[in-house]
């Protein structure tokens, strides 16, 4: 049931503009697609990462942040970001 839905979101957030996979920090910011490539953010983009079911968008400094074991904190969660125009 939650693979349904949770392809269900995906599917609505592509279809909403947003190019959606998992956080990747290391040299950059790149969002893993489901295929294993790595599509680079571009600088100034509406990034948003899923906290418990919400999606919480990301400042540049928010990227920087690390967790106590020196690792970037939001790298590996479930991400957008926006591709084009102007998100709702």
């Amino acid at each position: 049931m939650f693979l349904l839905a949770d392809s269900i979101r995906k599917t609505a957030n592509i279809l909403d503009g947003w190019q959606v996979g998992n956080l990747v920090i290391e040299d950059g910011v790149f969002i893993q697609l489901d295929s294993g490539d790595l599509m680079p953010v571009a600088p100034g983009a509406i990034l948003e990462v899923c906290n418990d079911g919400q999606w919480q968008r990301l400042s540049e400094s928010d990227i920087e942040v690390k967790t106590i074991d020196g690792w970037p904190a939001y790298a590996g969660m479930d991400a957008r970001f926006f591709v084009g125009g102007l998100a709702i």
